[in-house]
Parts: C-alpha cells; structure tokens; sequence
C-alpha cells in the first residue's frame, strides 16, 4: 500500500514541477486599462518624493481624488514568450507617445519616447520628472491593481506607482 503512494506522487511531481511558472502575465498587467499617475516615492515608501525646485502645491494638484492635474497612459503591445512590447501613449498634464516593452521573467522594462511634453511647464514643474521617471525607467512590479515602474534619480531608486483609472 506504501508502494501505490509513493509510485503515485513520483507520477504526479512532474506535473506539479511544469505547471509552475516564474514569470509575470506581463500583458494582463499591462494592457486592457489605463493607468493613472498615484505619486512617485522611493522605493517601498508611501508618500510623494520631493524634487528639487517642486513646490507642495504642485504635488497637491496630483492629488488623484482633488487634484487639478493628472497623467494616465495606456500601453498596447503584443506578447512573444515572456516578452511584451508594444507602444504607449500618455497624457493629461504631461503628453508621451513612444514604445515600450517588458520582460515578464526578469522584470525589466524600458521605453523609447518619441514625443514628451509638459504642459504649462511654468506651473507644472513635477512634469519634467514624470517624464524622466518613464524616460529611465528600468524595471517593474505589479498586477491587474498596481503598477510600479523603478527608475534611478540621484543615486535614489524611485517609484512611479500607478493605478487603474476607474472609469
């Protein structure tokens, strides 16, 4: 009777080893929503990161639920193994057109943009930054909820964090 068991779970463990799988379902996360601008912040905190010559009330114009200001993007793309790429568009305060893709194994991501422009750069000076922050960003984190793209600024790793837009 030993036996049957331990023939019976040699049998089932190479079912169990195919069936895991260590990559991101990198066109669920990414595609089918648009994603609107949270805050940046260092990595694995929680509140806005202050840049340099960004006054509060820019910050507060963010704000997703009062603010005055937001950015959202979209990303389309197609999937090849573990790899997406695609283009994007972003716009609100801050307008970006250009291609993306991301690697749902090692987490990197990239982008190439052809057109960033800030709104009302005067007012708007978090604008430059947000375009920064996609222009370097490197890697990512998320599902169907959140959406976390990592760029280096100052020898700091920062956050964009992102979440569905409700419509």
């Amino acid at each position: 009777m030993k036996h049957k068991y331990l023939l019976l779970m040699l049998l089932a463990l190479p079912f169990l080893l195919c069936s895991c799988n260590d990559s991101d379902d990198v066109q669920s996360i990414f595609t089918g929503r648009t994603w609107k601008l949270t805050y940046i912040t260092k990595k694995n905190d929680h509140k806005w990161y202050h840049f340099p010559g960004v006054e509060n009330k820019v910050y507060e114009s963010y704000d997703p639920m009062n603010g005055t200001r937001y950015f959202e993007i979209d990303f389309t793309g197609s999937k090849e193994d573990n790899v997406i790429s695609g283009d994007l568009k972003g716009y609100g305060s801050v307008e970006v057109l250009g291609r993306w893709n991301a690697n749902g194994v090692s987490n990197v991501f990239s982008t190439s943009l052809s057109k960033k422009e800030v709104k009302d750069p005067k007012e708007n000076t978090l604008g430059k930054y947000i375009i920064e922050g996609l222009s370097n960003a490197i890697s990512y984190s998320g599902d169907e909820n959140n959406l976390y793209l990592y760029f280096e600024y100052d020898k700091e790793m920062l956050t964009m964090v992102f979440a569905p837009k409700i419509r």
